[in-house]
């Protein structure tokens, strides 16, 4: 995914390996190459304009999150997390290129609207009765042939 295909507000599937340690993570596109962001500590201000983020839980805001003013690199993205109060994001590492990650590290976007096409739906749904059914009858297989098996020894005859 190219620098020119995102854009700010954009939630994105992202890989920073000398970062983010584990699977990819998801964050929000703040600021891209040649913005100014800065904040301070509460509010987000892109380019000199505040940002609306009625996704963020102001009750939840980290207390560790320092004020900040970056100028993002060129090719690179600003990222923050919608859950500030327990984000790794670009605000704690802002001594590496400004906080910013490459955007070839971008995996994808998140997208809104997205409906799941009703074949997609019709497989999924006959994969789990597909499953129910294996179950009944592996569950019926096994209790029919313990019904064959003896109940117990029969006593040994005596001897004549």
């Amino acid at each position: 995914m190219g620098v020119n295909e995102i854009r700010r507000g954009d939630v994105v599937l992202v890989r920073v390996p000398g970062r983010y340690q584990g699977p990819p993570v998801l964050r929000r596109v703040i600021g891209k190459g040649g913005d100014h962001v800065e904040s301070d500590g509460a509010r987000v201000v892109v380019n000199g304009k505040q940002l609306d983020e009625p996704y963020v839980r102001r009750d939840e805001l980290s207390s560790a999150a320092a004020p900040y003013e970056v100028r993002v690199p060129y090719g690179r993205l600003f990222l923050l997390g919608d859950n500030r109060g327990n984000s790794n994001d670009s605000r704690f590492s802002l001594d590496e290129q400004s906080g910013s990650v490459t955007a070839s590290g971008v995996l994808g976007r998140v997208r809104e609207g997205f409906v799941v096409p009703p074949m997609v739906l019709a497989t999924g749904g006959l994969g789990l009765v597909l499953a129910l059914v294996g179950a009944g009858l592996w569950t019926g297989g096994t209790t029919a042939r313990r019904d064959r098996r003896p109940l117990a020894a029969a006593p040994p005859r005596p001897a004549a």
